[in-house]
């Protein structure tokens, strides 16, 4: 499990989620573009949840190592929708303005 760190909020996911949310926010900041996710999370209280960020060039990201949960946030789908989003994002020519 891991913790993203954004702001001054920590949320907890699955390592796959983390490193997926990182890698896309990298894509899109060397892109210079913004995006939304929902991500998969778990609250305080071990429910899961979902939280949502502003991925933008901006906002830093930071992503911690946590205790692991048994209960976590199943993310496959979540990783491989932003996998292929992060993906799409590092194909895609960039537009002269």
């Amino acid at each position: 499990m891991k913790n993203i760190v954004y702001g001054l909020t920590a949320v907890l996911t699955s390592d796959e989620a983390a490193d997926a949310v990182l890698d896309y926010a990298a894509a899109l900041a060397h892109a210079g573009l913004a995006d939304t996710v929902a991500v998969p999370t778990v609250d305080a209280f071990g429910s899961t949840t979902t939280t949502s960020f502003l991925l933008a060039p901006a906002l830093g990201l930071l992503i911690e190592d946590a205790a692991d949960d048994p209960l976590g946030p199943d993310t496959a789908a979540f990783v491989e929708e932003i996998s292929w989003r992060a993906r799409a994002v590092r194909c895609t020519p960039p537009t002269d303005s």
